[in-house]
């Protein structure tokens, strides 16, 4: 009878095999349940790394991720985790042994502030950038097989091709296995697993174990492409019911716009008429009241009404009345010098000083000159009133490629933020005898250009506004550092 020895009874190799086998399915068990927990892309590539190189799991000294670029069509590399030396990899395996008992317990403490990149190992893996084109490179080869490969002696088993030396330059090994990353016909990307630090074999067992490794890890991929996907949709719908609920209140905005100003405008017509035989009648008995008459200060009080009514009239009809541009070459510079020549009276009145900053040499603009002119007497208006114990009023034009900005500046009190959101809503206003159309005909002009307007307050030093026009009445795109047509831009001390 023959005895086979205590270590090798039949029952032994059994035992052992069921154990391994065991231990292969608490690998594989333990990173799925930590994969289906994330859908982070960055955490779930991790995870998948850490399972192949740690200690309780698949035990690879290094492992690399190299992933399709849908975009670029190439095969780049992603993610590598792994020491650079021995000595390194001696102390990461102690620590990790003592924080971590098993594999499950080290994928469970892995969050984003967790995650560490080794330098080298992702210098390495940077360098991967293989073109999808090349059905010839055998990286490429490997990954549409679906087959895991063993890089040994300059050749991969079983496929029998060329290691490509670049690879294993790279990599600074003979001896790897390369596992595809795959969902059905998909091909997502390679998984390289590597022992170039401690220089040990690569078993069988963890060949099988890489290919059946890297499946659950093509999964995982494909999952959390998905849920970028997902989000990025996301993104964009909001993003268009953003834009689709502004557009929204724009188009409501000029509905209720377009019917304020057929309404103000009917009403303008039948008060204008009585209105100026009021004030005939008015201005002719003030005129024919003697000083001493103590009526006289009622007529005055009447007159000055009425022609606070007419300037009402005025601006309401004013109002209704834009249009639509008609367009001719306009000198900018002679149009602002013209304004304030016209305006001079109110600005002596206001003992406020003028300054002007005129580009010399601007070219001419295309642009409806009376329509123009009487935004820029609105904005100046507006300096004016604030600024009734005097200051500065400066205005400017300047060149910006194919662009034409004229600025109009004051240094009153400025704008409370609670105004801003205001400024341009229909008879809103901040003065006892103002009508509130002011700014919002200017917009309204600035918008029929295709230009926009902005504006900057400083509590007690001041506000400009600032008109940016196309030069030319071509222009049919607005440049990325000019405002879509219609819309105010505040800027914040």
């Amino acid at each position: 009878m023959i005895s086979h020895g205590e270590n090798s009874r039949p029952d032994d190799f059994e035992n052992d095999s069921l154990k391994s086998r065991v231990a292969e399915l608490t690998i594989l068990c333990e990173v799925s349940r930590a994969l289906q927990r994330t859908f982070n892309q960055t955490k779930a590539l991790y995870t998948i790394l850490v399972g192949v190189s740690a200690g309780p799991g698949l035990g690879f000294n290094r492992a690399f991720l190299l992933l399709v670029d849908e975009k670029e069509r190439t095969l780049k590399g992603r993610m590598a985790v792994g020491p650079d030396s021995p000595e390194a990899a001696s102390v990461i395996w102690a620590q990790l042994r003592g924080k971590h008992k098993s594999l499950g317990d080290l994928l469970s403490a892995l969050d984003e502030s967790a995650i560490r990149l080794d330098a080298r190992v992702n210098e390495i893996a940077a360098q991967f950038n293989i073109p999808l084109s090349d059905p010839s490179h055998p990286l490429i080869r490997i990954m549409r097989s679906h087959e895991v490969a063993r890089a040994q002696n300059g050749y991969f088993a079983p496929h029998g091709l060329a290691v490509d030396p670049q690879t294993s330059q790279l990599l600074g090994c003979d001896e790897f296995a390369v596992a595809p990353l795959f969902l059905a016909q998909r091909d997502l990307g390679l998984l390289i697993a590597d022992n170039a630090i401690m220089r040990s074999p690569i078993a069988n067992t963890n060949l099988r174990m890489l290919q059946i490794f890297a499946q659950e890890a093509g999964a995982a991929i494909w999952n959390t492409l998905l849920y970028q996907e997902l989000v990025e949709h996301i993104r964009l719908q909001e993003e268009a019911n953003a834009e689709l609920r502004i557009n929204q209140e724009r188009l409501i905005q000029a509905e209720r716009l377009s019917t304020m100003g057929k309404m103000a405008a009917l009403l303008a017509h039948e008060i204008r008429t009585p209105l100026v035989s009021i004030g005939g009648f008015a201005r002719r008995l003030l005129r024919a009241t003697p000083p001493d008459d103590s009526r006289r200060e009622e007529m005055e009080i009447i007159v000055s009404e009425v022609a606070r009514l007419e300037y009402l009239v005025r601006e309401v009809l004013g109002f209704s009345r834009i249009s639509q541009p008609v367009r001719e070459t306009c000198d900018v510079n002679a149009l602002v010098e013209s304004v304030v020549t016209h305006m001079q009276e109110s600005i002596r009145q206001n003992q406020v000083r003028t300054q002007l900053d005129l580009s010399p040499g601007l070219r001419p603009a295309s642009m409806d000159e009376s329509q123009m002119r009487q935004a820029i007497m609105n904005l100046v208006t507006n300096a004016l009133d604030a600024m009734p114990s005097g200051g500065t009023l400066s205005l400017s034009t300047a060149a910006d490629g194919d662009y034409l900005e004229i600025g109009v500046h004051d240094t009153g009190a400025g704008i409370i933020k609670e105004h801003y959101s205001k400024l341009f809503t229909p008879f809103f206003t901040t003065k006892s005898s103002g009508t509130g159309l002011g700014l919002v005909m200017v917009s309204q002009v600035v918008d029929h250009h295709r230009g926009s307007l902005r504006f900057d307050s400083r509590p007690g030093k001041g506000t400009s506004f600032h008109i940016r026009l196309p030069f030319g009445q071509d222009s049919a795109e607005t440049p990325a550092s000019l405002s879509p047509p219609g819309k105010r831009e505040e800027v914040d001390p």
